[in-house]
């Protein structure tokens, strides 16, 4: 009961009217955002062959694919062999989410240490440091792991489209190299969700760069250099020493 009442005391909602409380909020939905239109989106592309095989028919091929993108993986049976593919974008995808659901959790962890620990937080200079230090880190992580998904998304576009990405050739559907009306592409992937993703991304990055400041404002280093220096003749404000 005395845990709970001094859990009690010290909730402080107040913290959300400082910087650090209320852009902590930002960065909470935004990283969720991030991560969830990433592994939401699913789409197809769709293409046709005329005369497989020489028998005058026209046969249509959707090929579904979706997060982690492992496009190597998605494949189909076209006249009679097994096309897939040529790359995907699995590890730069599955990165971009890592930073999104590491920053999720940590944000939800500091709002918790503002909300509940404020004073244990303000008196505490090495939770502080951390706290700093840790979103420097955060903060590249943004930067790398948006840079990684935009080349990412580049490459989904790219070798999802039968034309570019390498389909219509002599090595992977002969019909459509030998004949190049014989292969039509009907619909090409809907990328909307992954664009949004990448704005979300460098958006969550450029808001933790701003956030940088404020928490540097709160640590030992930025309260030494703001400290005026004492004049000759004063009493300095720690020692009590005349100067």
């Amino acid at each position: 009961m005395e845990a709970a009442g001094q859990v009690s005391s010290a909730f402080n909602i107040g913290v959300f009217k400082e910087p650090r409380g209320f852009i902590k909020i930002l960065e909470f939905v935004l990283s969720i955002f991030a991560f969830a239109t990433t592994t939401s989106h699913d789409t197809s592309t769709t293409f046709t062959v005329l005369n497989c095989d020489s028998d005058n028919k026209t046969h249509k091929y959707v090929y579904e694919y979706g997060y982690p993108y492992d496009l190597e993986s998605v494949c189909k049976d076209v006249c009679g062999k097994q096309v897939c593919f040529l790359s995907g974008s699995k590890s730069s995808a599955e990165f971009y989410v890592f930073v999104g659901v590491i920053v999720f959790l940590y944000c939800l962890g500091a709002l918790v240490l503002y909300i509940f620990f404020d004073d244990f937080y303000r008196r505490n200079t090495r939770v502080i440091i951390a706290d700093f230090v840790i979103s420097i880190v955060l903060t590249l992580l943004w930067i790398i792991g948006s840079s990684a998904w935009a080349s990412g998304v580049s490459d989904v576009k790219m070798y999802t489209d039968p034309v570019d990405g390498g389909l219509f050739t002599k090595e992977r559907i002969p019909e459509c190299a030998a004949d190049t009306k014989a292969c039509t592409v009907d619909s090409l992937g809907n990328f909307a969700s992954l664009n949004v993703s990448l704005i979300f991304g460098f958006l969550n990055f450029l808001v933790w760069v701003g956030n940088l400041w404020f928490l540097y404002k709160e640590t030992p280093w930025f309260k030494v250099q703001a400290k005026p220096p004492t004049e000759p003749g004063q009493h300095s404000p720690i020692t009590g020493n005349v100067y």
